[in-house]
């Protein structure tokens, strides 16, 4: 970290350790979750909008708010490939995450080393390279999240709201920061910026807006999305209530999606911010304007409130939280855990500071145990994209055969419940029907599968294929499913998946 010191080399060296694993993965990482194939869909048809001329308002009406697929379009104009131009919009956003962290933390802790150790930490995760690689919105999101968070640090309260806005044009739950931002306003100034609320404002008037004039219904796209969530618990049984095991998975993939260190860390802060406030009498104004100093005997050293960063944290882990006790989340994915790992880095920075000053003798420890825990992390998440990567293999190999076999021209179709197949075959959607369509026994699935005229069945061993729930056993071992027989099984080992091909015969 010595070089780092320089400051004529350490701005251009950030940028080149956090970008150039992310520019690479971009273009050889697997992008982390089928959805993101849905994106490339959307930003191809955006930029051919965009090219001829013929985009309307309209047109960027869809089941995801706007930004990320108008500025990947925006690219594809020149790059004139989706998959890509997806991908690497995510990697600069996800590049920017990581120079935001570190200066975050500096502001926050004012020492230099320790942000530029959480610059380190966030840098070389492997989650974070992961999604930075994958053409979805979640890493340009935090991005945005983490501007607005840096903003609000400075007191530059309306380069904040734009940066809010941005964040709720990229994903719903940032709409939260209409109240938040004010919110912290008030608590240091004890006033807010109108322009700032009325900036804060602009994207759900927007998208209702958007939505009324594509559908005539300004809530269109939460109505879809309710839709979705009711098939998704019908398809999903086991998910439409809780059960220990799925409590389980998914309270460890938040931990180590958060990274556990950090987790603890922002407890901690959290329960040292409400212990101050409960014991010195403090008034919200001065829970809000608490703050570290790197060296307290030089009163006129620059302070930054601690707090602000806690807020943000806790504000997004409990929105997630509340989504999932009510179900409206149902499953908790890894890539959830990002931006609560992005804002909660600088508060672990702080609360190690804070140790040490407080607890000399306890330092020692906890920084080993940081080490540990990060590491332990690391290694679960890298295994966890090698798997993803043997998954994705499997996927591109039925892909590339119904690509090559499926005759188009034809009026045949095929079963599929795998969406990324779906996407990774460029077949159009139209040719494709799923479990969403058919009915659940196996007399009515055949004879669906007759009417339909389906040429090729693709069973996925999940319980939300219906063919695979009906003809578990037949399927595990390659035997005919009514008149169709296997031709192909594409299998990874970790993380596990089987998928099969049948065809009619």
């Amino acid at each position: 970290m010595d070089v780092l010191e320089n400051r004529r080399i350490r701005g251009p060296a950030l940028v080149l350790i956090a970008g150039i694993p992310r520019i690479l993965g971009a273009f050889f990482l697997p992008n982390a979750f089928g959805d993101a194939y849905v994106y490339i869909r959307e930003i191809g048809n955006l930029s051919t909008k965009i090219s001829g001329g013929t985009l309307r308002l309209t047109d960027l009406f869809g089941f995801w708010l706007p930004l990320y697929q108008f500025v990947s379009a925006l690219l594809n104009v020149f790059v004139k490939n989706g998959f890509y131009s997806g991908k690497i919009v995510s990697a600069l956003f996800g590049a920017g995450t990581c120079i935001l962290v570190y200066a975050i933390t500096l502001r926050l802790t004012s020492d230099r080393r320790v942000a530029l150790a959480m610059f380190a930490v966030i840098a070389l995760n492997p989650l974070h390279i992961l999604y930075s690689a994958s053409a979805m919105t979640d890493v340009p999101h935090a991005f945005f999240v983490l501007a607005s968070l840096y903003f609000v640090l400075t007191g530059n309260w309306v380069v904040a709201a734009i940066f809010g806005a941005l964040a709720g044009l990229t994903r719903v739950e940032s709409w939260m920061l209409l109240a938040l931002i004010p919110f912290l306003q008030f608590t240091r100034e004890r006033r807010v910026s109108l322009i700032a609320i009325a900036i804060l404002i602009l994207p759900p008037l927007f998208w209702f807006y958007i939505s009324w004039k594509a559908t005539g219904d300004a809530f269109a796209c939460f109505k879809q999305r309710q839709q979705y969530h009711d098939w998704l618990m019908m398809m999903n049984p086991s998910i439409a209530s809780f059960s220990l095991r799925n409590l389980a998975s998914d309270f460890a993939t938040l931990l180590v999606s958060t990274d556990i260190a950090v987790l603890l860390a922002c407890l901690f802060a959290g329960w040292i911010a409400a212990r101050s406030a409960l014991t010195d009498g403090t008034t919200l104004r001065n829970v809000a304007s608490w703050r570290l100093r790197r060296k307290p005997r030089d009163e006129s050293s620059k302070r930054e409130s601690q707090s602000k960063p806690l807020l943000f944290f806790f504000a997004f882990l409990a929105l997630l939280l509340g989504a999932y006790v009510t179900h409206q989340q149902p499953i908790i994915f890894p890539r959830y855990g990002l931006i609560l790992f992005n804002l909660g880095l600088p508060i672990l920075a702080w609360t190690y500071l804070w140790i040490r000053r407080h607890k000399l003798h306890l330092a020692r420890r906890v920084f080993i145990g940081i080490v540990v825990l990060c590491a332990i992390d690391a290694s679960i998440q890298f295994v966890g994209a090698a798997g993803e990567i043997n998954r994705y293999r499997a996927q591109r190999a039925v892909a590339d055969y119904l690509r090559d076999h499926f005759d188009q021209k034809s009026s045949a179709k095929i079963f599929c419940d795998e969406g990324t197949v779906r996407v990774l075959s460029g077949i159009p959607d139209e040719r494709f029907v799923s479990s969403a369509d058919a009915p659940r026994d196996r007399d009515s699935f055949l004879k669906f599968l007759n009417n339909r005229n389906v040429q090729y069945l693709i069973v996925v061993e999940t319980e939300r294929s219906t063919p695979f729930e009906l003809y578990r056993s037949a399927a595990e071992y390659n035997e005919p499913i009514g008149s169709y027989e296997s031709i192909m099984q594409a299998h990874s080992e970790f993380l596990r998946t089987d998928i099969h091909v049948y065809t009619a015969k």
